[in-house]
């Protein structure tokens, strides 16, 4: 996504808890500048969030796409050790999925309108907003994820500053092949009307479309090949 919307001559402000590959990262394009921030911590968060603003004068387009995918029912009865969902993991997908996209249009929206800068704050959320079955913390911050979307388009409009969300389906990227079975990935891609899983490019067609049309505000707009959870 970031070097996608370098070579539409954006300059790019890429933030990751992975120093490696925000270098790697950097090397592929001059018009990117990184920096190393845990985005789920608020004192990071806004230390970084100032420095951007101080840096590059300004922000246009805030994307929150960090997240991680974490799957476990409510209770495992097969599980005698831990039937019940861990709270440790509760805590760890509400804090990077959720937390962390409240923490950055918090800052980020603030320093727009003292700057007096209009944009977009496009936030990713995903298909499992619906409530998929076995997961209760990841399907519960992506529907918070949405809500929040909506209530700040209402609130920042005033200010020229526009809030939409992104609803991938699942989509052919490392971490969906991480947290989820091939087996039962292939049982989604059946459902899938197209028959096949989404690419990144996708996603980032839709963060232009997003971009480049500025009556799109207070919506969810999915990417899911016609799946229905």
């Amino acid at each position: 996504m970031a070097l996608r919307l370098s070579n539409q001559g954006a300059r790019i402000a890429a933030i990751d808890i992975n120093l490696l590959a925000l270098q790697a990262l950097k090397q592929d394009s001059q018009n990117i500048q990184t920096w190393n921030c845990n985005v789920a911590d608020n004192t990071q968060v806004e230390k970084t969030v100032d420095e951007i603003f101080d840096a590059l004068g300004g922000i246009e387009v805030l994307i929150n796409n960090a997240g991680i995918m974490k799957n476990s029912p409510l209770v495992n009865i097969l599980n005698k050790a831990q039937k019940r969902h861990s709270a440790a993991l509760w805590d760890n997908v509400i804090s990077v999925n959720q937390s962390s996209v409240f923490y950055m249009a918090r800052s980020c929206a603030d320093n727009m309108i003292n700057k007096r800068c209009k944009g977009v704050i496009i936030n990713i959320s995903s298909i499992s907003a619906q409530g998929n079955i076995g997961q209760t913390a990841y399907s519960a911050s992506k529907a918070a994820v949405e809500a929040m979307t909506k209530v700040w388009a209402k609130e920042l409009g005033r200010f020229g500053i526009r809030s939409v969300a992104i609803a991938p389906g699942f989509i052919d990227t490392a971490g969906t092949h991480d947290a989820i079975e091939e087996k039962m990935l292939a049982q989604w891609i059946e459902k899938t009307p197209l028959r096949r899983t989404g690419t990144i490019d996708e996603v980032v067609k839709t963060v232009l479309y997003i971009i480049e049309n500025d009556f799109v505000n207070g919506v969810v707009i999915p990417v899911n090949g016609g799946l229905a959870i």
